[in-house]
């Protein structure tokens, strides 16, 4: 008799768990599918484009700017466009997928001159830097805090991964 009722209680017991996971389950939120946005920046006047592609940030940051990107100097070749040149691109997530910041400015790297962002938070990957790509002969260097302050990664050039500095990021500037 006491071994039916610790069945019973057991039953009861498992059916009042499986009922509350499933009530649980149905008042979860579904899950949003991500939305990518890509900005592409002129830190020349801080014009700032984005877009849900690459494609369309770029064809509006033409449209914008009257400029047209290129990711280094030997791109420009003899055109006579008005270009910007692509010093570094900042993704979210690792491999170089996600949303994306890319900077530009009217001269190319040199080692010497710095261009970046100091608040990543205004472009919404603040702690989610994940990888980023250079352009060529530019370096990166990200920093912890905001206004280019707190421990840092690099110069580096492209990086797919950020082992130990994965999500860390606050402000970035290449060179």
């Amino acid at each position: 008799m006491i071994r039916n009722h610790s069945r019973s209680s057991l039953r009861a017991a498992a059916l009042l768990a499986s009922t509350a996971l499933l009530v649980g389950a149905a008042a979860l939120p579904a899950q949003a599918t991500e939305v990518e946005e890509h900005c592409i920046a002129l830190v020349d006047d801080g014009t700032v484009v984005c877009a849900e592609t690459l494609e369309a940030a770029d064809a509006e940051f033409t449209e914008a700017t009257g400029y047209t990107r290129v990711e280094d100097a030997a791109a420009r070749g003899d055109l006579e466009l008005l270009v910007v040149y692509s010093l570094a691109t900042l993704y979210q997530h690792a491999g170089y997928s996600g949303s994306s910041y890319t900077f530009t400015r009217s001269t190319a790297c040199n080692g010497v001159t710095q261009a970046g962002i100091s608040n990543l938070t205004s472009v919404g990957l603040n702690d989610a830097v994940s990888s980023f790509l250079t352009y060529g002969t530019c370096q990166v260097r990200l920093y912890a805090d905001a206004g280019y302050a707190g421990s840092t990664f690099g110069y580096a050039s492209s990086q797919s991964s950020l082992p130990t500095f994965n999500d860390v990021a606050s402000s970035a500037r290449a060179r």
